[in-house]
């Protein structure tokens, strides 16, 4: 039996996590470790997690002051044993046999890591998939490729890897999207990446959630986006199609949707809006037009040569970056 180590962030989610710990002990692969990491939590979530630790023997509860998911993360994969870790949040959902299916996919294929098909399920019950799924085995470079066009998720929970691998990378601390800046290394730094279309996880949105929130999310973008652009310089990707691809939707539009949020002053929001409109260059639009997305073209164009074209689509709700 292979250890599998599964670790759970946790920052003020008392509600959920005993039910998540529970879960993850009927887990079919039974030969696992849990970690828990509690990142200052300010509702009992510490006493919650030392109390599963004192009554479960597979559960491993860690603590540290407030310092992030991506801290938390870091902490939890230092101690963890097992060969491969998977990354999970304490108020979503997955089946009995996730592990069992990820690890039966990586010790078939020698992957450093598996990609999983997963699912949203949204407030009102609408349940939708994330992104697409595909099976068969890549190299870095192809899968970094298919990441950077959003074939494979920035998503960390549909994803098991090997725990060297993991422990190489720089956990980034980021706010907001630090899961990419992780996918984006572990796959510019595998082997071999499995794919299976089976679905591993169920992300539960909830009204107030921070990827929901209308909170500032330039430095966070900015942040993400040179650590992707690191990893393609890494792959000699830096100028192919795939990556300016990236940077006109990621980056480019994301950042624009951002700046135009209503989240920032009105001067702060206009200097950023100019910094990025200043930014954009044929490199982009010719990656958005060739890989056939005419959408975002001409929400980027707009957004470049058109503000007040691209804030009226905007309102409209008819885009997303």
């Amino acid at each position: 039996m292979t250890l599998v180590s599964v670790v759970v962030p946790c920052y003020d989610v008392a509600p959920f996590l005993e039910a998540a710990v529970h879960r993850l002990l009927r887990q079919t692969h039974e030969d696992l470790e849990i970690v828990l990491v509690d990142d200052g939590s300010k509702d009992g979530t510490g006493d919650l997690v030392r109390e599963l630790a004192a009554r479960h023997p597979r559960v491993v509860g860690l603590s540290q002051p407030n310092a992030g998911v991506a801290a938390a993360r870091e902490t939890a994969v230092g101690a963890a044993r097992g060969d491969y870790v998977w990354f999970v949040d304490a108020d979503d959902d997955w089946p009995d046999e996730a592990v069992a299916v990820l690890l039966g996919a990586a010790t078939s294929t020698d992957a450093d890591v598996v990609c999983a098909a997963a699912d949203y399920r949204f407030p009102d019950g609408r349940v939708r998939p994330v992104g697409e799924a595909f099976s068969g085995v890549l190299d870095a470079g192809e899968a970094f490729r298919r990441f950077l066009v959003g074939r494979i998720t920035g998503h960390l929970w549909n994803k098991l890897v090997r725990r060297e691998l993991a422990i190489a990378i720089e956990f980034t601390r980021s706010r907001h999207h630090s899961d990419q800046a992780m996918v984006a290394q572990l796959l510019a730094g595998a082997t071999r990446v499995a794919g299976i279309e089976r679905s591993v996880y169920r992300y539960v949105l909830r009204t107030g959630s921070i990827i929901r929130s209308g909170t500032p999310r330039s430095a966070s973008l900015e942040t993400v986006g040179a650590v992707v652009r690191s990893c393609a310089e890494r792959l000699g990707l830096q100028d192919s199609l795939e990556y300016r691809y990236y940077v006109a939707r990621y980056a480019l539009l994301s950042r624009l949707k951002d700046a135009t949020s209503g989240a920032y002053p009105p001067e702060e929001a206009a200097r950023l809006a100019r910094r990025i409109r200043s930014e954009v260059s044929t490199g982009e639009l010719t990656a958005l037009w060739r890989r056939g997305d005419r959408r975002r073209f001409a929400l980027l164009a707009a957004g470049r040569w058109a503000p007040p074209l691209y804030r009226a689509v905007m309102r409209r709700g008819g885009a997303r970056d």
